[in-house]
Parts: structure tokens; sequence; C-alpha cells
């Protein structure tokens, strides 16, 4: 009788803890529930706003991108045009083969002497992608 005392005794313990350890359970479930999933749902609605921020700085960067490939497409015909001058000497050359006195008659003049019209691109506004009043 004495053993089964104690075995019982024993099981008497083992269930008063597993008892606790249910309890505990049900705080954390209840804190989880009451607490937690609040905090989750107001950050998952900070994450969206954001989500957006990043739609918009994707959009920017890829607008800029655009706006500098244009850039250097005209720089590049520009260039085209009007020739580039890698050295001081070939500008001062240039220019001299340009001047009325080593050029007689303007039938003559090569056609980089022509001036091209440049009309700069249009290009982003900060303020489009970026809002002051957020």
């Amino acid at each position: 009788i004495e053993n089964l005392e104690k075995s019982l005794e024993d099981l008497l313990v083992r269930v008063d803890e597993f008892v606790g350890m249910l309890d505990m359970i049900r705080n954390d479930t209840s804190q989880v529930v009451n607490e937690k999933v609040p905090q989750i749902y107001t950050k998952a609605a900070e994450m969206r706003k954001l989500y957006q921020k990043i739609d918009l700085l994707e959009a920017f960067v890829k607008k800029v991108g655009g706006d500098v490939a244009l850039m250097e497409e005209q720089v590049t015909q520009a260039e085209t045009n009007l020739g580039t001058f890698p050295n001081p000497l070939k500008k001062i050359f240039q220019n001299l083969s340009a001047s009325p006195l080593f050029s007689p008659t303007k039938a003559a003049a090569s056609p980089r002497t022509q001036q091209v019209r440049h009309e700069p691109p249009t290009v982003f506004k900060t303020e489009d992608f970026f809002p002051t009043s957020s």
C-alpha cells in the first residue's frame, strides 16, 4: 500500500505540473490573441504604406534611368554632330579654320559649323514621386 500511495502522490504531483503548464499555455495564448495579433495587424498596415513608398521609389528610379539614357543618347548625338575635342590644340586649330581669314567663302564652310538647335529633354520632378505632405 505504501508503494501505491507513493505512486499516487507522484502521479498527483505530475498532474499538478501538467495543469500548471496548461494554464501557462492558455495565458500565453490569450496574450498572443489579445495583444500580439492587434500589434501584428498594426505593423502589417504600416508595412503596406512602406510597400507603396517602395513602389514609388522603384518608379522614380526607372524614370531617372530612362532620362539618363535619353540624355546619354543626346550627348552621343551632339558629339557626333559637333565632334569631340580631345585636346586644346585641336580646338584652337578648328577655331582658326572657321575664322573668315582662313576660309574665304561661306559656301566652302563645312556642315559641322552649322548650328544645331538643342532642345533639352523633359526630366523628372521629384515632387511628382515624393509629395511633401508625406
